[in-house]
Formats: C-alpha cells, sequence, structure tokens
C-alpha cells in the first residue's frame, strides 16, 4: 500500500476542481479514506456536492492554511494537467504543506523526488513525497499466465480516453460484493491507485514490461477473488493511447469486456479524429483479443455526465439499439446491468 486508508487526506484542486480535477473526484467518490477538505479558491465556502453533485459535504477552502486547522495528515494533487508536469504556481502550497508535516500523494509525471527543493524540504521534516506513478524496478515480459487463472476477469475499453473506464470497473467491483462474491480492483493509473492503495501505473511502464505489468497484477489479484475488474485506459484508437491499450488487453487476458463510451463527443480527446461507431469498436475489440483467449464485449457503459435525464436515457437506448448489448450509465444507474450482463456471458460460456 502507498499509505494507510485511514490517513486523513486534504485535496488540492487549486483552480481546477469541478473542471479538470478527475482525480480528485474519483477520491472523494471512492476512497476509504477520510477527506477533510478540498483546497480551491475559486469554489470555497461551497461543498463537494454543490460543485460535482458527488453525495458528501466536505467542503472546499480557499487555501492550505484554512486547511490546516482541519488536521491532515496528507495533501494530495488532485487535478494532472495535461503532460503530466508540476505547475509552478502549486510549488509554494506544496512546500508550506511540507513545512506543516504533511506527507504529499503525488500523481503526476513529474516525480517530487526527484525535484531538490521539495525533496530536501521532505527530508528535513521527515514527510513522505508518495509518487504513485513510480513503477517497479523489475517488471516480466508477458507470457500469457492470465489465461490458467481460476477467477473471471473483466477489462474496461473505451472509445477514447478519459470517458470513465476506472469508474466503471469500481461500479463493478461494488455490484460484485453487494451480490457476496469476492472481487478485486486493478488499478492501471495514478487516480486508480490512489483509490486502491496500490497498483502500476501503466503509463509509466517501458514498453515491452506494460503487458508484463499487467499480466503481474491479475495474477497477484485472482486468488481468492471471484472476478478481477482491470481498470482501462485510452482507446485502441487514439493516436497517442493505442500502444497501453493493447498493452492491457493482452496481458490481463479477460473472459468479457465493458465498452465505455461518452455520447457528447465527436471526436477523441485532444484529436481532429472522429469517434467511431461503436459496433465497429467492438469488433476491432474482440478480434484484438481472441490469439490471447476468445473474449466479448458483453454491456456497453455510457458517460452521460451533464446530460439531463431524458437525453441521457435516449443515448442509452441509441447505444442498446446499436449494439444490441445492455446499456447503461453505471453512475447515474448503477452497474447491476451490465454485472448481469457479465453473469449471463459467464453462464453461457461455461
Amino acid at each position: 500500500m502507498y499509505y494507510s486508508q485511514n490517513a486523513r487526506l486534504a485535496i488540492y484542486a487549486e483552480g481546477e476542481f469541478g473542471k479538470s480535477s478527475k482525480t480528485a473526484e474519483g477520491v472523494l467518490r471512492y476512497a476509504k479514506n477520510p477527506v477533510v477538505a478540498v483546497i480551491d479558491s475559486r469554489q470555497a465556502g461551497k461543498t463537494v456536492q454543490e460543485v460535482t453533485g458527488i453525495p458528501c459535504q466536505v467542503p472546499i477552502v480557499g487555501s492550505l492554511g484554512e486547511c490546516l486547522s482541519l488536521k491532515p495528515d496528507a495533501l494530495l494533487l488532485g487535478s494532472a494537467w495535461q503532460g503530466g508536469a508540476l505547475p509552478p504556481q502549486w510549488r509554494p502550497d506544496i512546500l508550506q504543506a511540507i513545512a506543516s508535516g504533511l506527507d504529499i500523494i503525488n500523481g503526476l509525471h513529474d516525480f517530487l523526488v526527484d525535484d531538490p527543493e521539495i525533496a530536501t524540504a521532505a527530508k528535513s521534516k521527515q514527510s513522505r513525497l508518495l509518487d504513485v506513478r513510480r513503477t517497479p524496478e523489475k517488471l516480466p515480459i508477458a507470457s500469457g499466465r492470465a489465461v490458467t487463472l481460476p477467477s473471471y476477469i473483466v477489462l474496461t475499453v473505451g472509445s477514447d480516453c478519459s470517458v470513465g473506464k476506472m469508474t466503471v470497473s469500481l461500479e463493478l467491483t461494488k455490484v460484485a460484493h453487494q451480490r457476496g462474491k469476492t472481487a478485486k480492483f486493478v488499478a492501471t493509473g495514478q487516480t486508480g491507485i490512489m483509490i486502491a492503495g496500490e497498483g502500476i501505473a501503466i503509463d509509466r511502464v517501458i514498453g515491452d514490461f506494460m503487458a508484463g505489468a499487467t499480466e503481474q497484477m491479475v495474477v497477484e489479484a485472482s486468488p481468492n477473488s471471484d472476478y478481477v475488474f482491470v481498470e482501462g485506459q485510452g482507446s485502441i484508437v487514439h493516436p497517442g493511447f493505442s500502444g497501453v491499450t493493447l498493452a492491457l488487453l493482452h496481458g490481463s487476458c479477460p473472459q468479457a469486456m465493458i465498452l465505455v463510451h461518452n455520447p457528447q463527443r465527436d471526436k477523441m480527446k485532444d484529436t481532429d479524429f472522429r469517434v467511431i461507431g461503436l459496433k465497429r469498436l467492438i469488433e476491432m475489440y474482440e478480434q484484438l483479443a481472441q490469439p490471447m483467449r476468445p473474449s466479448k464485449v458483453v454491456g456497453v457503459a455510457l458517460n452521460t455526465r451533464g446530460m439531463d435525464e431524458a437525453q441521457a436515457q435516449a443515448a442509452i437506448k441509441r447505444a442498446a439499439d446499436e449494439t444490441g448489448l445492455p446499456s447503461t450509465d453505471a453512475v447515474r444507474y448503477g452497474a447491476d446491468k451490465l454485472f448481469d450482463a457479465i453473469l449471463s456471458y459467464q453462464e453461457k460460456t461455461r
């Protein structure tokens, strides 16, 4: 575990909360750690629920100084800038947090332990710098070991990046537990690691070892788990992230997949390439999985955030009609329909 799940967290999302704070919102929604406050001067005085709709009354404060009276144990950097660099305007607050004795939980590509000023300050205060994207030194090359496991492996795959694959994996894990099953969530990105307290950020792994890292995590998650839900990354058709997507597919060797899609996008994130049709995507994922182990996309999870009820229902119906698969929004309506689809396919293929 990177840090105790009893640690009291202050989430740092200055100027970004509710806008580009996927990490902050994921931790607030799913992590076991108590959160004492979110720091964002732009939203100060509001609650998390008022800004994001997440059902919790965690306050939003305007500065780190205001937060210290709530006695946090660690400052979690709750938004990830494009490219993962450390924004220079964050540095004074990080140094103030260290001076106040807090650990720093960092999901950026820039590692704080490699920053001389921050590392020196942390050493003097015996604060821990927890760079969750730092990967293990030795990782294997994938060999298909996941095919031999007794657990039922489910991978979330996407039409694009940042559509909610982690969220759907967590919602499925939650439903499995509610149904009396043993289940493990495998975190493959920085936010998932912050929620689970463990995992490997696949986007930091050297290419030859990405599938091997995935395989290793699935093997470790399998004992005593009826289901292993693997957090997907990117999309097989996204020019920037297709490599990590394929590595996860071949490393995890899933029996079933859930396709995650944002119906409000017509172009893939940060590109001029159009999002392709769901049926074609499903065919591609199933064909790419086939050489390792036959796998089927058994359901579609839509991200309808920002849509009203009628729009969301219409989008879900369109997806179901296009694909012929059970479709829903796992956050808005729960993931039971998707879990039932997994059970049905599992029973059919025994």
